[in-house]
């Protein structure tokens, strides 16, 4: 719920503050470039699943997984230059984590007889760890509103390096007579990816301080940047989607 307050709020400024820039002539950028630093949260859901059969005591029983992935934090950096009247060319880096659950089941035949119903056993699955890493190539547009604040349209190619936990396989062991049960163990594997995608957004500063061309402040940013990844779990290669919508609030310098 923070989240997603925090999310509309900055959404509101950048609008807001957009739309103020576009009622007044555009001002001419005169900062020589930028730096961004920020801690930030990414917002996103995805389901890895999977699920196939063996053959055991020539009978054949199922495996199937399915672990979430759900939103976590970041921290995000990024240094650019204005190279013609208010654009500007720079490259961006920003490297998240966070830890998942998920679930393994297995169904296994009767070692007894064909005709004894099969033995179903559930095990859960923490610390699921999922960490992105991404480099941005970022295509900019300053919008300098006054002397104090300005907005920053970004958006390029992204470059995401992704390393993700998944339940590669379900085992299981016989807890013995009258073979009416058994017990589940689930397998974790690490699966990476390098994928391209691309990211759109916009960031806002505020100046606290101006000292000899060189202005600190503070701000916020906004952004979508993501990519599709597939991974394989047990035996199938799962479609992922890598990024997402991406918020954040941190140090700012014009130099």
């Amino acid at each position: 719920m923070v989240r997603k307050v925090l999310t509309v709020s900055v959404c509101v400024l950048i609008i807001a503050s957009a739309r103020e820039a576009s009622a007044q002539a555009i001002k001419q950028w005169i900062d020589r470039g930028y730096a961004n630093v920020n801690i930030g949260f990414e917002s996103s859901s995805d389901t890895l699943a999977d699920s196939t059969t063996f053959v055991v005591y020539d009978d054949t029983g199922a495996k199937s997984v399915s672990a979430e992935v759900d939103s976590g934090s970041l921290f995000d950096f990024s240094v650019g230059a204005r190279v013609w009247r208010n654009a500007s060319v720079g490259i961006g880096f920003h490297v998240g984590s966070v830890s998942n659950e998920g679930s393994a089941t297995i169904s296994v035949p009767s070692p007894i007889a064909f005709t004894l119903p099969s033995r179903t056993s559930t095990v859960p699955v923490s610390d699921l760890e999922r960490r992105e890493r991404a480099f941005h190539i970022q295509f900019g547009y300053m919008l300098p509103i006054n002397d104090k604040l300005d907005v920053h349209i970004l958006g390029g190619p992204s470059f995401f390096r992704l390393t993700q936990d998944v339940i590669s396989d379900v085992t299981f062991t016989e807890v013995g007579s009258p073979f009416t049960a058994v017990n589940a163990s689930a397998v974790i594997a690490e699966r990476k990816r390098s994928v391209t995608g691309g990211h759109i957004g916009a960031d806002v500063t505020y100046k606290l301080h101006d000292t000899n061309g060189v202005a600190v402040g503070v701000g916020g940013f906004v952004r979508y940047a993501g990519a599709k990844a597939d991974v394989r779990v047990i035996n199938a290669d799962v479609d992922t989607d890598v990024g997402g919508i991406q918020l954040g609030f941190g140090l700012r310098v014009r130099f």
